[in-house]
């Protein structure tokens, strides 16, 4: 079963995800699934070091020891490693904004983004990002407009034309 961890100071709580896409499949590019193969791999010897006392939730990313990642050292890490990096500074959660606009810029249906980011139905993630929606398809009515209108004769065609007409 997936779990979220809840933190709540001196306690853990794991539930159940929101949603059913809460549980989902999520599309990775092949060198993510290099990095999680290799991060298994690294997990599993962990598991074999630390023995009964390795805390096992079955979590992706956690401890050493198996215990949940804490938010804080997280975003932390984060940081470091954009600063590490160059990057201009930026909140952790941007990220999955960033990547939601990668993806529409790159033309990817709206379906799809609403199911990697795990929202309920299109609807929502429209809601969620309108904002970004109407510089997108702004972008689009533009893109189309120009495909409509490239053969047509410019303005001083249309002029030279039309003076020459009886």
């Amino acid at each position: 079963m997936a779990v979220r961890p809840i933190l709540i100071p001196g306690l853990r709580l794991f539930k159940a995800p929101k949603s059913r896409a809460g549980k989902r499949w999520v599309p990775l590019a092949v060198p993510a699934q290099v990095a999680l193969k290799a991060h298994k791999t690294a997990q599993a010897e962990d598991r074999k070091l630390f023995g009964d006392d390795y805390a096992d939730h079955d979590l992706v990313f956690a401890e050493v020891d198996g215990s949940p990642l804490r938010p804080a050292n997280v975003t932390a890490a984060f940081e470091r490693y954009a600063a590490a990096c160059e990057l201009p500074r930026t909140e952790l959660h941007s990220m999955r904004h960033g990547a939601w606009s990668l993806m529409l810029a790159g033309g990817v249906p709206i379906e799809v983004v609403q199911m990697v980011l795990g929202h309920s139905s299109p609807a929502v993630t429209r809601s969620v990002y309108r904002h970004m929606l109407r510089k997108a398809t702004a972008e689009q009515v533009e893109t189309a407009t120009q495909l409509l209108t490239r053969h047509r004769p410019s303005e001083s065609t249309l002029t030279t034309t039309t003076a020459a007409l009886p």
